[in-house]
């Protein structure tokens, strides 16, 4: 297998909006609990949320600055982000914002795959009136992204389409297993949706897991679900190694 990664030198450097993101981050995070728990909010977030990029060099000093606490609270924040594997140590670079191989791409979405379609499966044997009509309201949130060509509100939706299947699968470690694995590939900024015709196989996608819940087609609705997570993975090794071959 290939040493492919989901990221590069040029994006090692600070986003110029990583200030104004932080800055926002930490007044929607300012008041979770203490200085720790704070700085682990508001980095997590900036992690998943891509407004820290892959690559990007984590200092200590400059993020408590930046936040307003002291050192010792950030390093415990980054201790724990690099226990999820959300950051990493780099050869002469020390902590970044971690960078996927093509391997590591690999495990999440084959495990994605699996889980995804156990979700799915669970979902139309347990699911309940509510569950089904929030499947139905955040569908309706899809279609409406997909009718106005919003490729930002499209790429979020599914992925609160995605929640609310593993939600409608009443399990709850299988849910936060599912939305770990979620976040590790939301801090990407490319989406397979740029690809010509992703979005209309998106929107059929949740079209189709929502009729099959609905009818309890435990079968098919795991198939279509995996089905969905296969593509996502053709897409994007397809996106990565382009962008590889065009650096």
């Amino acid at each position: 297998m290939s040493n492919l990664r989901y990221g590069s030198a040029t994006r090692r450097s600070k986003s110029p909006d990583s200030t104004a993101a932080l800055d926002d981050l930490l007044e929607k995070f300012g008041k979770v609990g203490n200085a720790a728990e704070t700085a682990y909010a508001v980095l997590r977030e900036a992690i998943v949320t891509n407004a820290l990029a892959p690559g990007t060099r984590l200092r200590a000093d400059d993020l408590a600055k930046r936040l307003g606490v002291s050192k010792t609270p950030v390093r415990e924040a980054l201790r724990k982000l690099q226990t999820e594997e959300l950051i990493a140590v780099q050869p002469g670079s020390g902590l970044t914002v971690k960078v996927l191989s093509e391997e590591e791409l690999f495990e999440i979405y084959y495990i994605r795959e699996a889980l995804e379609g156990m979700a799915a499966r669970l979902a139309a044997e347990k699911s309940g009136q509510i569950e089904l009509a929030n499947l139905r309201y955040v569908l309706a949130d899809v279609e409406a992204a997909h009718a106005k060509g919003q490729l930002d509100k499209l790429r979020a939706s599914t992925g609160d389409f995605q929640l609310a299947v593993f939600r409608a699968a009443r399990n709850e470690r299988l849910y936060r297993l599912l939305k770990h694995l979620q976040e590790h590939m939301r801090q990407i900024s490319t989406s397979t949706l740029t690809v010509p015709g992703r979005a209309d196989e998106v929107l059929a996608y949740c079209r189709d897991l929502v009729a099959a819940i609905a009818a309890r087609d435990s079968a098919n609705a795991e198939r279509i679900a995996r089905e969905n997570r296969r593509r996502t993975l053709e897409l994007r090794l397809r996106i990565l190694r382009n962008n590889v071959a065009a650096g």
